[in-house]
């Protein structure tokens, strides 16, 4: 049986990573989150986004879908690609609200999609959610 990865800066709080470029978005997520009794891990762009998910063995992923290098259908497609990190939910908030955006994310392997502007209680609902399936 193989044990999860353990990572040893681990506050024994859940934990959640958010991905997103904008820093604003960050910050509001981290503060709204931490305030909820979260242990925040963020990201900027994808490509760290992975090795802080296979570092930080987070509870919740939370993405942007819109970020520059490799967009967020990208990052879940790679994260559901490694075994260190498929097991991980991803929570996808982004401003690009289409049938077909919703499809992708899906197909890519998204927990749960929520479009901007986000309420404070959808986002816990979902977070809620996610990590309790």
């Amino acid at each position: 049986m193989k044990s999860e990865p353990v990572d040893p800066t681990s506050t024994g709080k859940r934990k959640i990573l958010i991905v997103d470029d904008d820093p604003n978005i960050v910050s509001l997520l981290s503060t709204l989150l931490g305030k909820d009794g979260y242990e925040i891990v963020h990201a900027g762009y994808s490509l760290p986004a992975l090795f802080r998910a296979a570092r930080h063995n987070p509870d919740l992923i939370i993405t942007d879908l819109q970020m520059p290098v490799m967009d967020g259908l990208g990052l879940l497609h790679q994260l559901k690609g490694h075994a260190e990190t498929r097991h991980i939910p991803v929570l996808v908030i982004t401003g690009s609200d289409t049938q077909e955006t919703r499809k992708a994310a899906f197909e890519a392997g998204c927990a749960a999609f929520l479009p901007k502007p986000i309420s404070a209680r959808d986002l816990r609902e979902q977070i809620e959610q996610c990590i309790n399936k």
